[in-house]
């Protein structure tokens, strides 16, 4: 026994060790991966139903504007949707702003549209 002990080279038991592999899903990704396009697909849907509600609230106020027949109230109120409206944009662009600055620094990828760059996306040659 000693003599098996004796003869087993200690270097060669010490530098196979092999790192493991990082966990991956089904498909292949990293959990980080996932969540990484999970929250840009939340975030780009809100950034889009924003875009949509502004031009519906520019549009509408427009409408209201033309319509007002010069009545006080209702010019008003189209002026102050249309400023809502405007503040809201800006708080959107804002946003984008912060969450870029927030991604430059932790290194998480917001608004990709393929996260995998090893995927193609299906349905282009």
């Amino acid at each position: 026994m000693t003599k098996i002990l004796a003869d087993h080279n200690i270097q060669h038991t010490f530098s196979e060790v092999v790192a493991p592999s990082p966990i991956a899903d089904i498909d292949g990704k990293t959990p980080g991966a996932q969540i990484s396009t999970v929250l840009s697909n939340i975030i780009s849907l809100i950034y889009v139903v924003a875009a949509i509600v502004f031009v519906f609230m520019i549009i509408f106020s427009a409408f209201q504007w033309l319509t007002s027949g010069g009545e006080k109230e209702k010019i008003a109120a189209a002026r102050g949707r249309l400023t809502w409206a405007i503040i809201g944009i800006i708080l959107l662009a804002t946003s984008f702003v912060i969450l870029n600055l927030i991604g430059g620094i932790t290194d998480f990828e917001f608004f990709t549209g393929n996260p995998d760059p090893g995927r193609r996306p299906t349905g282009i040659i």
